[in-house]
């Protein structure tokens, strides 16, 4: 049973109990594959125990307010990771965000093409799981439209976990052996300096979240630590007791994704989504080879920075791959903000379209399937 205290509800223990176990799932899961020695072994692992969990039926769930501290963690540790070196890039990031736009909008279409005339999905449904990223302002537009919202969430769900999986395993066959401990990992770890990482942290976390930055709690950590590192005024490791359990916390957070009532749709869907996935990497893949050659840097790190990800994911797998955090994290601000934007005027604009259109006779059913997602 829940209780009070002070007027906060405490969880009950149902719900410690799920918390608590989707973690010890992430957990086994990101240790098999450091185990095994593979790359980004405890967010991989832990991602995909989860997954298959919740799946099979177990109610996973890890409550926001552990998120938000898990984000705000995971930020400082990728903050550490910035390097003085950074700042000779920043002149050369306009260019990057300009062919990272192109290849977003090259992104989109393709995906949508391809799931609105190979799948035959209907338009809308299409148009917003072919979106690459921001899915609460997503899933938030497609409910004022005609869009399956069900089929939306989990083609989104697949692609970021067929992303977290796949990014760096492929790193790893072709010849990149990143260290688990990021940059620092070698440094000795100094207490009053670490605490200084995350108390500037909590409180940059804390005030980008208030202005409602995407990604604010991350960010903030971030840009704090990496402040702090670039001056040198904090030099100290990332204990690997601190490190960890954040790997674990955020592949936990990416395997809830999946809910056990999704089940039954992904046959249906799993095709069509792996097929816009593939469309999305090609594409974003390109773009990044391209960036990499103008700009003289790792294909690894541009890639990283337009793939079709999350922002918080993709940051603090960057830099348990030894690429700068902070270059990929700009990029996926840049882009969450730009969905962000553009999303709720593409639902307006939809919503007009529907109201002006006549029926279609020939897709009936996707407007059935599309209500009764909206009631569920």
């Amino acid at each position: 049973m829940s209780g009070q205290a002070g007027g906060f509800a405490l969880p009950s223990r149902d719900t410690l109990f799920r918390i608590a176990a989707t973690l010890a799932l992430s957990t086994a899961g990101g240790g098999l594959f450091a185990l095994i020695g593979l790359p980004a072994a405890w967010i991989s692992g832990g991602m995909l125990f989860v997954a298959a969990s919740s799946l099979a039926g177990f109610h996973t769930e890890i409550p926001s307010g552990l998120r938000n501290v898990i984000f705000l963690v995971l930020g400082v540790i990728s903050g550490t990771g910035v390097t003085p070196a950074t700042l000779n890039e920043v002149s050369s990031w306009p260019v990057s965000f300009f062919a990272l736009a192109i290849t977003v909008v090259l992104v989109t279409v393709g995906s949508y093409l391809l799931l609105v005339r190979m799948f035959r999905w209907d338009r809308h449904s299409a148009l917003f799981a072919a979106l690459p990223g921001a899915l609460s302002f997503v899933l938030a537009a497609a409910e004022m439209t005609s869009a399956d919202l069900r089929r939306v969430a989990i083609a989104q769900s697949l692609r970021l976990i067929i992303l977290l999986e796949a990014l760096p395993l492929a790193a790893f066959l072709a010849g990149v052996h990143p260290s688990a401990g990021g940059a620092r990992g070698a440094a000795p770890v100094d207490w009053g300096e670490l605490f200084l990482l995350f108390a500037t942290g909590a409180v940059c976390g804390f005030l980008l979240y208030k202005l409602r930055i995407p990604g604010g709690q991350m960010l903030g950590g971030l840009l704090a630590a990496a402040a702090l590192c670039v001056s040198g005024v904090v030099e100290t490791a990332i204990p690997a007791f601190i490190l960890i359990p954040s790997l674990v916390g955020i592949g936990a957070i990416a395997g809830c994704r999946l809910r056990p009532e999704d089940r039954p749709l992904l046959p249906k869907i799993l095709t069509a989504a792996g097929a816009a996935f593939a469309i999305a990497v090609v594409i974003s893949a390109i773009g990044a080879a391209i960036t990499s050659m103008i700009l003289d840097i790792s294909l690894l790190q541009t890639f990283m920075a337009f793939a079709p990800g999350a922002l918080e994911a993709l940051t603090i797998l960057a830099f348990t791959m030894n690429v700068d955090p902070a270059y990929v994290a700009a990029h996926h601000v840049v882009r969450f903000a730009a969905l962000a934007l553009a999303v709720p005027l593409l639902a307006r604009w939809l919503m007009r379209q529907e109201a002006h259109a006549a029926p279609d006779p020939e897709e009936p059913w996707e407007r059935g399937r599309s209500e009764r997602a909206k009631k569920e």
